[in-house]
């Protein structure tokens, strides 16, 4: 991915479709390559030196039906279900802020695309759960048409970003802004199955 060499070598955590891996090694450095539609959720208890990050696949749980799926998996229960990893390892809610990257259009926007749209509806449906959640936004790197790879290195708390050739560059610094994006939600249309082949458990490294 052509990312620069963390200050200390550490280990490499991929999190996949699905997944989500929170940690407080500092030495781990948790990793999200080919990321489209969906989105990273990053979070960070920078005092506390812990991070977590969740690939979210879609925007809500209801759309599993009665599927048993991993909470990671969706918007609306990989905020909660983060918060509670972060919880384990004594971090408080007042000191976890998020950064949110993701959530290209990879499908178009066809008329009766079953994936039309997707890339927009997850991030703000992530917005929307941190925002439920109380979590400030500290950095966004969201939209567009061109697919990202993320790498968040827990011990110095940094969220470092790259699309195509570009060169990486860093989202939600110490001193980054905090202001939220606002957006309506939109409709939520069928999805094939093949979507659903992707399960995974969350990771906690302490």
């Amino acid at each position: 991915m052509n990312f620069p060499v963390s200050e200390t070598a550490g280990s490499l955590h991929p999190v996949r479709m699905g997944e989500m891996s929170v940690s407080k090694k500092a030495v781990d450095v948790l990793s999200i390559v080919g990321l489209g539609s969906c989105v990273a959720l990053v979070m960070l208890a920078r005092e506390q030196g812990v991070a977590g990050m969740a690939h979210i696949v879609l925007p809500a749980s209801e759309m599993a039906g009665r599927r048993d799926v991993p909470p990671a998996k969706f918007a609306d229960t990989a905020v909660p279900e983060m918060l509670r990893a972060m919880r384990s390892f004594g971090v408080r809610p007042e000191a976890i802020h998020a950064v949110v990257i993701g959530g290209a259009t990879m499908f178009g926007q066809k008329p009766g695309s079953k994936l039309a749209g997707v890339g927009d509806r997850n991030v703000v449906a992530t917005l929307e759960a941190l925002s439920a959640q109380g979590i400030p936004v500290i950095g966004q790197d969201a939209g567009g048409t061109s697919g990202r790879s993320v790498q968040v290195y827990v011990g110095e708390g940094r969220v470092l970003t790259k699309s195509g050739l570009e060169q990486p560059f860093e989202v939600g610094g110490v001193a980054a802004d905090t202001s939220r994006r606002t957006a309506e939600k939109p409709a939520q249309p069928s999805f094939p199955e093949s979507i659903w082949a992707s399960a995974a458990e969350g990771k906690l490294t302490a």
